[in-house]
């Protein structure tokens, strides 16, 4: 019963976004048909492309027919490159994809030893430094972080290539150097996030009185800290993972953009500008489905992480 709720919550969902982004993109200035055939075309023959791709139909009539063919698994075709939407964006899927899991891993692998060694030594020198850390990384764009980057390791020290994407199946190592440095730039404002999160959740959940307990049987600090005090800490944590999925996703498209990784972000901002609109359908479908689907794993994992949402 939970499943099918939220199925119908993601069927609702994706039909308010991809109405609105189809509205909106319907009304930005130009259309494909200048793109295609440049400015000195032919009425006659703007008018005859117009018809061909069905730009003369009311935008609802045209919304729904792009509607009933993703029901059948039809993303439609791209109005520049002629080619399915549904093959241009599993070709750049796993750009995003590893891009998005590496950054992650990233955050999470330095945030939750940020967070627990700021937890243990709150108020101390440690404690301030690490503050100051996150404050300034939460407060620096990603673009300007970008940048930095690029000119430190890229530019001076000449460690990691500064633009370019090399896949997993030709090279891992090159792979590795390729993605390195977006993900680091992609997952420095959630490592703070994450590691002041569960530095505020820790410390109050020290405070708790089966904490005061287990310190009285003479449990080890390192053991409470780790097995009784971060597993109740970490519920706030999965959620912010989550949430701050449709961050990073907004990230990849500045990320990609900034480095030349051919991910389904880039894809979009060059569909827009092309006015290429069911490539942007496309993508928006893939993105929001994605989001709806993490949060769902959220919720489980939830009932993992605490018996008492379980068995509630």
């Amino acid at each position: 019963m939970i499943v099918v709720h939220r199925l119908v919550r993601l069927a609702v969902v994706l039909l308010v976004v991809t109405f609105l982004s189809y509205a909106l993109l319907d009304l930005l200035p130009g259309d494909p048909v200048t793109q295609i055939l440049g400015l000195s075309a032919t009425e006659e023959a703007r008018a005859q492309v117009r018809q061909d791709l069905g730009l003369d139909q009311p935008l609802l009539v045209r919304y729904l027919g792009w509607l009933g063919g993703l029901v059948t698994g039809d993303f439609g075709e791209s109005y520049i490159t002629r080619m399915p939407v549904a093959s241009e964006l599993a070709e750049r899927l796993p750009v995003t994809l590893e891009l998005l899991v590496a950054a992650q891993v990233i955050a999470l692998g330095l945030a939750i030893p940020v967070g627990v060694a700021a937890a243990r030594r709150a108020g101390r020198a440690l404690d301030q430094v690490l503050t100051a850390l996150s404050f300034a990384l939460l407060s620096t764009p990603v673009f300007v972080l970008g940048v930095l980057l690029i000119l430190v390791f890229a530019v001076t020290w000449q460690v990691v290539p500064a633009t370019g994407w090399t896949p997993i199946s030709l090279d891992l190592g090159w792979n590795l150097t390729s993605v390195i440095l977006p993900a680091i730039t992609l997952g420095c404002g959630q490592l703070a996030v994450y590691a002041r999160l569960l530095r505020t959740d820790l410390i109050a959940t020290l405070q708790e009185d089966y904490i005061t307990l287990a310190r009285a049987r003479g449990l080890s600090p390192r053991r409470i800290l780790w097995r009784h005090a971060l597993r109740p800490s970490a519920i706030s944590l999965i959620t912010a993972v989550g949430l701050n999925l449709g961050a990073l996703i907004g990230g990849t498209v500045i990320i990609e953009t900034l480095f030349g990784l051919p991910g389904v972000g880039r894809l979009i901002v060059d569909s827009i500008f092309s006015r290429d609109y069911l490539t942007v359908q496309g993508g928006v479908v893939l993105i929001s489905v994605g989001y709806v689907a993490v949060n769902f794993a959220v919720d489980l994992v939830y009932a993992a992480v605490d018996p008492r949402i379980r068995h509630a």
